[in-house]
C-alpha cells in the first residue's frame, strides 16, 4: 500500500502545484494538471496520457470504481491527505483527485474539409472553456486559437470545457495572418465578427453555404485591424439597438449554431 503524502513540501506536490499555477512551466514540462473525478475520467476516455494521479482516501471511498480506473491508467499514483489535496487544488472545495497529464500534440488534427472557428487573443479562461464546451455540444470540431490567447491548459479553461477540449481538434497558431492566407488557399470563406454597419447580418441569407472560417476577437478590443484586412467579409449578429455587444462565448454559440445547420462543420 502506498505511503500517504502528508507534507505540502513533498517534491511531487510542489510539482503538481506549479503545473496548476504557471503556464510557462506547463509548456516547459509538456504537461498539465487537471482535477475532479469527471474531468480526469474524461481525459482517460479521450486517450490522454496520465503520468501521475493524486487522490484522497475519502475520494477513493466515494468514487471507488472510477478512481481505481484512473489509478490503473496512470504511471504513478499517490494517496494524499485532505490538507495536501487542498494545497494542490485550484478549487475551493476539491473533490479529492488531481491528475498530471502529458500535453497532447494537437497541431495536425484540424480537418480542413470542415468549417472552423478562429479565436484571436481570447484572454478570459472561463470564456475559452465555455467556447470549447459549446463547439463540442453543437458538433463543430475544429478550433484554432491564436498564440497570444490564454493557455488552453489553464485549470479554469479545462474545468469550463467540461472535458470538451479533449474531444475537439484544437490548433494553437502563432502566426494568425499567415494561417488566414493558408485557409484562403484551401478555399475557405473567412468571416470576421464585428458589430459593424458594413457587416453581413447573420440569418439574412445563406451565409454558410460553403466551407468557412469565422473569427472571434478579444473580449475588450475585438479583432485586430490586420486580421480584418485579411478576412473576406465582416459578420454581425442582429441585436436590440440598446445592446452594444455580446459576451464572446455567447456570440460563438449563436454563430456556431448557424454554421452547423449546413452540415459543413
Amino acid at each position: 500500500m502506498n505511503e500517504v503524502i502528508t507534507s505540502r513540501n513533498n517534491l511531487n506536490i510542489k510539482y503538481a502545484k506549479k503545473l496548476l499555477s504557471l503556464s510557462s512551466f506547463r509548456k516547459e514540462e509538456g504537461a498539465f494538471a487537471i482535477e475532479g473525478v469527471r474531468l480526469c475520467a474524461d481525459a482517460i476516455n479521450s486517450g490522454i496520457e496520465i503520468q501521475t494521479v493524486f487522490y484522497t482516501k475519502k475520494c477513493l471511498d466515494k468514487f471507488h470504481e472510477t478512481i481505481f480506473n484512473i489509478i490503473d491508467s496512470s504511471q504513478k499514483n499517490f494517496e494524499v491527505s485532505e490538507d495536501v489535496m487542498k494545497c494542490i487544488s485550484d478549487t475551493d472545495t476539491p473533490q479529492g483527485v488531481v491528475c498530471i497529464c502529458k500535453i497532447k500534440i494537437l497541431q495536425s488534427e484540424i480537418d480542413y474539409s470542415k468549417s472552423l472557428i478562429l479565436l484571436e487573443n481570447i484572454q478570459n479562461p472561463s470564456n475559452l472553456g465555455s467556447i470549447f464546451r459549446t463547439c463540442d455540444a453543437l458538433g463543430l470540431q475544429n478550433v484554432v486559437v491564436s498564440g497570444n490567447s490564454c493557455d488552453i491548459y489553464n485549470p479554469k479553461v479545462l474545468r469550463g470545457s467540461m472535458g470538451a477540449i479533449f474531444r475537439l481538434n484544437v490548433k494553437i497558431e502563432e502566426n494568425f495572418v499567415k494561417f488566414l492566407s493558408d485557409l484562403k488557399n484551401k478555399n475557405y470563406q473567412i468571416y470576421a465578427t464585428a458589430p459593424s454597419d458594413d457587416a453581413e447580418i447573420l440569418g439574412t441569407e445563406k451565409i454558410f453555404s460553403k466551407k468557412c472560417a469565422v473569427i472571434f476577437g478579444n473580449e475588450g478590443n475585438g479583432i485586430t485591424e490586420e486580421t480584418f484586412l485579411n478576412s473576406d467579409a465582416k459578420l454581425t449578429i442582429p441585436m436590440n439597438s440598446n445592446a452594444e455587444s455580446l459576451n464572446v462565448s455567447t456570440a460563438v454559440g449563436i454563430i456556431v449554431w448557424e454554421m452547423t445547420k449546413g452540415g459543413l462543420a
